[in-house]
């Protein structure tokens, strides 16, 4: 189960993106939790989820950078099945060559 574990977080992940209540008050924002009303990292949940509903211009209006987000998540998500790898050798933190960086 832990060779899954990491699709398993990132289907997870865009799943709960995907269905999120985006009319509500409530944030996970410390900073909106501490009385900061600006956050330079605030919309793009909200981004995400527009985008995976395919309404980019509500997208692009929460947060420029959440349409590559939410392409960034999709591509770990794909990269890290097990289908994708045909010599399943895939490592979680390795590049596309296969060097850790050591």
């Amino acid at each position: 189960m832990l060779k899954y574990g990491e699709a398993v977080t990132w289907g997870v992940a865009l799943i709960l993106l995907f269905f999120m209540n985006t009319t509500g008050t409530f944030s996970l924002c410390p900073f909106k939790a501490i009385g900061i009303s600006w956050c330079p990292g605030c919309g793009i949940g909200h981004s995400i989820h527009h985008t995976l509903h395919l309404h980019f211009r509500a997208a692009w209006q929460e947060h420029m950078l959440g349409i590559p987000a939410t392409a960034v998540l999709i591509w770990q998500f794909i990269k890290s099945l097990p289908i994708t790898n045909k010599n399943n050798n895939y490592e979680p933190g390795t590049s596309i060559t296969g060097h850790t960086g050591y």
